[in-house]
Formats: C-alpha cells, sequence, structure tokens
C-alpha cells in the first residue's frame, strides 16, 4: 500500500511539474525561459544522484586520459545546463509557426533526403539523444515531411497525454510501442519518415557495435528494417549553438553493405550510423545524455559485432 502511495504521488509531482512547465513556457520570452530552466539544470548538477555520478564516470571513461578532471566536472554540470534549456525549447519550438521556428532551427541541406522521401518508399531518420532532439519531429513535419515516431507507454495516462501533446501536430503521427511493428511497416509504406534513437542500451533487438571507441549494446531493428525492405535511411542528429540557435546535421543516405552474410553485414551498418552519432557526441560532449548506462552490457569476448 505503501509503495502504491509512493508511486502514486511520484506521478503526481512529475505531471504537475509538467503542467507548471508548460504554463511557464507559454507565458515567458524565450531568452528569459533558456536562462532559468538552464539555471535550474544547473542547479540539479549540485545535489548528489546516481545519474550525476553516472555522467562524470561515463565521460572519465571515454576522454579521461585526455581531460583534467576540471574538463570532466564542466562538461558534466554542462551536460545538466543543456538538458534544462533543451527541456524548454522541446515545449516552446513545438508551438511555433513555421516562419518562427526556422530562425530558431537552422539545417544541413535537405536535397538527399528529400529525394529519398519523394520515392514514396519511407525514410528512417536515425537519431540519438543529442541536443533538443525532441524537435525533430516537428522539424521534419515543418518542412513538409510526414513523420511519426514510437515511444514508451507511460503509466500514468496523464503524463502520456502529455508527451503526446508535445509529439504531435500536423504532418506527424505518434504511437507507443504496444502497437507493434505492422504499424510502423504500413506507415513507411504510406511513404513517413520514422524516427527513431539508437545511442541507448535497451530491451530491443541490439547488436554489439563500436561506439565512442568501446562495444556496446545497440538497437539494430530500424537498421535491419532498412536492408530488408529497401528503404532508405540517414543519421540526423542536432546540437545547440552557442547563441541558443539549433542546427540539425543530415547526413548522405547510408549505402547499406550488402556482402551476402547478413548478420555480419547488419553489424557493419550499425557500426556505420553509430559512428555518425558519435561524431556528433565528441564535436559536442556537453550535449549528450552521459548518465545513460551506454556500455552496461558488454559481449562476453568483449568484441564487436556478436549478436545481443
Amino acid at each position: 500500500m505503501r509503495k502504491l502511495l509512493s508511486r502514486k504521488l511520484r506521478h503526481d509531482l512529475l505531471y504537475w511539474g509538467a503542467v507548471l512547465a508548460v504554463k511557464i513556457v507559454k507565458n515567458i520570452p524565450r531568452r528569459i525561459g533558456i536562462t532559468i530552466f538552464g539555471w535550474i539544470g544547473g542547479l540539479i548538477y549540485l545535489f548528489p544522484a546516481k545519474d550525476k555520478e553516472n555522467t562524470s564516470a561515463h565521460l572519465r571513461f571515454i576522454y579521461g586520459k585526455h581531460w583534467s578532471e576540471k574538463q570532466i566536472r564542466q562538461i558534466s554540470r554542462m551536460v545538466y545546463v543543456n538538458l534544462g534549456k533543451n527541456l524548454f525549447d522541446m515545449i516552446y519550438l513545438s508551438q511555433l509557426p513555421a516562419q518562427d521556428f526556422n530562425k530558431i532551427v537552422f539545417h544541413d541541406s535537405l536535397d538527399g533526403f528529400r529525394n529519398a522521401y519523394n520515392r514514396g518508399k519511407g525514410v528512417i531518420v536515425i537519431t540519438a539523444h543529442t541536443g533538443c532532439f525532441e524537435m525533430l519531429l516537428h522539424f521534419f513535419a515543418i518542412h513538409g515531411f510526414r513523420s511519426f515516431a514510437i515511444g514508451r507507454k507511460m503509466p500514468d495516462k496523464r503524463i502520456e497525454e502529455l508527451i503526446r501533446q508535445n509529439r504531435s501536430g500536423e504532418n506527424i503521427e505518434y504511437m507507443d510501442r504496444t502497437e507493434g511493428p505492422l504499424k510502423v511497416v504500413r506507415f513507411l509504406k504510406e511513404g513517413k519518415a520514422f524516427g527513431v534513437l539508437i545511442d541507448q542500451d535497451t530491451q530491443v533487438e541490439s547488436v554489439f557495435a563500436d561506439f565512442l571507441g568501446h562495444p556496446s549494446k545497440t538497437p539494430s531493428g530500424p537498421i535491419k528494417m532498412a536492408m530488408k525492405l529497401g528503404i532508405p535511411a540517414f543519421v540526423v542528429t542536432t546540437v545547440r549553438r552557442p547563441d541558443n540557435t539549433h542546427y540539425v546535421f543530415l547526413s548522405e543516405e547510408l549505402t547499406m553493405v550488402n556482402t551476402g552474410s547478413f548478420e555480419e553485414d547488419l553489424v557493419s551498418n550499425v557500426i556505420r550510423a553509430n559512428d555518425l552519432i558519435c561524431k556528433t557526441i565528441d564535436q559536442y560532449p556537453s550535449q549528450w545524455v552521459w548518465m545513460h548506462r551506454r556500455w552496461h552490457h558488454q559481449p562476453v569476448d568483449n568484441s564487436i559485432g556478436s549478436i545481443s
């Protein structure tokens, strides 16, 4: 009974906190909002927490041979500051008309992406938790691409509805994982772009592939779908710039390795996608979610390419 009450209290606090955040975002200028939310992120960093420990530990794991402890602490703090700022923009940008959105969000050429999209077979957008990644659905929608994404079903329906509202709009479909792969295939056959994150160690079909120089369990379903169905795929990442505008990086269409050995080719293609994601993280290390246990699971022989 106590656990149920505790869970309900957490859900209530999370829900009303989210409602308050939305109201604040809608009623203050962006410049002030970014400052406040960034300050809150930096304040949260000051408190001892497992996520904070993981952030510093993972930065040390990857960059410890090249960075001082002071640099690691500085970047760790900026991770939290950027998370705060991106929380504000996640809500703020989703409400903007195209002309205002495009004054804040800049991007690489969309020509290659548009050519692939116009083939009508759908497009797989492989992305990561960099920058204000939540706004990518709105980015593609604003540029005329019908898009969809999958999210985890939340235990609290009120919170799930808030998330759906933020991830919905013209040209956008949002579905939860319980709706199954057939709906994903149907949306792709309708020519829509499918946004999917592959930079976390989760309980989905995965392979071990290099990530920032170390084997990591990486979701392989999107790449497998692209290989089997001939669907064009791109890696897309985004970062916040020093002036608080955003920039979206779009890769060229991924050329899938096809040697005839499907499992080996799958790993090679996942590594290629990981490399493009890691390029953004290396250039903008304060813009990724280092608190996630990215290297939690490891292959038995510590090698790249083992199917997990």
